[in-house]
């Protein structure tokens, strides 16, 4: 039996599996944001209506930043780690602590990113496009 973990603080708590499907949720959203901007492009809906973007834009980049990261923020969330095969309860404080920071970041920068790309498209009707 081995003892090594892929599991790895703050940086990697997912496997490869769960990889593909944080890669999946991020095309799924994707092609849901693309509907979603085309819909309103097409429809010339008013701006407070375009800012429904932002659910859909913050789970492709929080998908596709989980992916990239090799880190679940949900898990992280939970205290747990899925790197190795099977759902492993994380008691260390500082992992806990490093996980909990990895997490924010993701969500930070999935927040971000879907506030951007959601005030570019609610400014369009107010300049005329």
């Amino acid at each position: 039996m081995s003892t090594t973990s892929n599991y790895i603080p703050g940086m990697c708590n997912i496997n490869p599996a769960e990889i593909r499907r944080r890669r999946l949720v991020g095309h799924v959203g994707l092609a849901v944001t693309l509907v979603c901007i085309a819909v309103a492009l097409a429809t010339q809906s008013e701006w407070y209506v375009q800012l429904l973007l932002f659910v859909p834009a913050f789970i492709t980049a929080t998908g596709y930043l989980q992916a990239r990261e090799k880190f679940c923020v949900a898990f992280a969330g939970a205290g747990q780690q899925h790197a190795d095969e099977k759902i492993v309860k994380i008691t260390d404080k500082a992992a806990l602590s490093a996980d909990s920071l990895k997490a924010r970041m993701i969500n930070i920068k999935a927040f971000l990113f879907a506030a951007v790309l959601t005030g570019i498209l609610a400014l369009l009707p107010l300049i005329g496009i």
